[in-house]
């Protein structure tokens, strides 16, 4: 029987291959292309460990046979410092919804929206550090940016409690407002003193709440409190977990996120070193009493929050 020349010839290409492969390195980053990259993290006679990078995250990690991972080792070679510098450099830049490794951002969780930490991406695909567990998220709809939305989040279809918007209602784009959140899905205002729940296919974004020109003065639930205009600007928060919290504060008024992402806002007073969130219309003995601490930080009844943002 005349040997199988082509299964022969496939033979000598492979060893071919695997003979100019350098020796494995452990901890070695490898150039596989121009923009992926892979680590060997651990190998032994049978199996390796190994980190894929692409355009300069961490993408994948794999545990091929030890033999596939030389044969695709034949067409690479180890990273040179050029190639290590620029690969640093392309790490250090945000991917194209504007986030990077690193980052702190808002998840959604079990518990309402926490405070993690970006550990790598791949796509919309978050891996993030939330308490000391790695959980993956994804953008839109479970990981948010810290700080204001910004043209990338309006094109995903996220928006802020008061967003000028248009909603197209019954064929026709109306000129609208946010006044409730609920995940992905929108309460906005419609003509008559109506409202309607909406989706971000249905919304479009014009622009962020017109600013007064000045707060409108309200009436003090009791005497001696002030407005807190001036006094408390900005996002105050826990850091997750159970009776997760976030209050912004604005021009005098409190705008209060619960678990789900909804929002409702009351007027903010001052005074006695206290803090009464006021919904207008209520009596007196049903405001939020909120304790002010000596180190900024505030009481309230589902437990201390402290300023994260402006």
């Amino acid at each position: 029987m005349k040997p199988n020349t082509l299964f022969i010839a496939s033979v000598f290409a492979a060893t071919a291959a695997l003979a100019q492969t350098p020796a494995l390195q452990i901890g070695a980053f490898y150039q596989c292309a121009p923009t992926q990259v892979l680590k060997v993290l651990s190998c032994n006679a049978d199996t390796c460990d190994a980190q894929i990078y692409a355009g300069g995250q961490p993408a994948q990690r794999v545990q091929p046979t030890r033999q596939k991972l030389m044969a695709l080792l034949a067409t690479c070679h180890v990273q040179t410092p050029q190639e290590a510098q620029a690969a640093a450099r392309v790490a250090g830049q945000p991917d194209a919804n504007g986030f990077k490794v690193g980052d702190t951002v808002q998840i959604n969780t079990a518990f309402g929206w926490g405070e993690g930490r970006i550990a790598s991406i791949a796509g919309n695909n978050y891996r993030v550090n939330f308490q000391g567990i790695e959980v993956t998220k994804t953008y839109p709809a479970e990981i948010h940016r810290t700080g204001p939305l910004n043209d990338r989040d309006h094109a995903a279809g996220l928006y802020d409690l008061h967003d000028r918007v248009q909603v197209n209602f019954e064929g026709r784009w109306i000129d609208s407002e946010v006044l409730t959140i609920l995940g992905m899905e929108y309460q906005v205002k419609l003509p008559g003193n109506r409202a309607v729940w909406a989706k971000p296919e249905n919304l479009r974004y014009v622009g962020a709440p017109l600013k007064p020109a000045a707060p409108a003065a309200g009436t003090a639930p009791k005497p001696g409190l002030v407005s807190c205009a001036g006094k408390f600007e900005g996002r105050y928060s826990n850091t997750g977990g159970f009776g997760n919290m976030t209050i912004i504060f604005r021009s005098g008024k409190a705008t209060l996120t619960d678990p789900s992402g909804g929002g409702e806002e009351v007027e903010c007073w001052t005074g006695g070193g206290k803090i009464y969130l006021h919904k207008p219309g209520d009596p007196a003995g049903q405001d939020m009493p909120i304790d002010i601490n000596n180190d900024g930080s505030l009481d309230t009844p589902f437990g201390e929050i402290k300023k994260k943002g402006n």
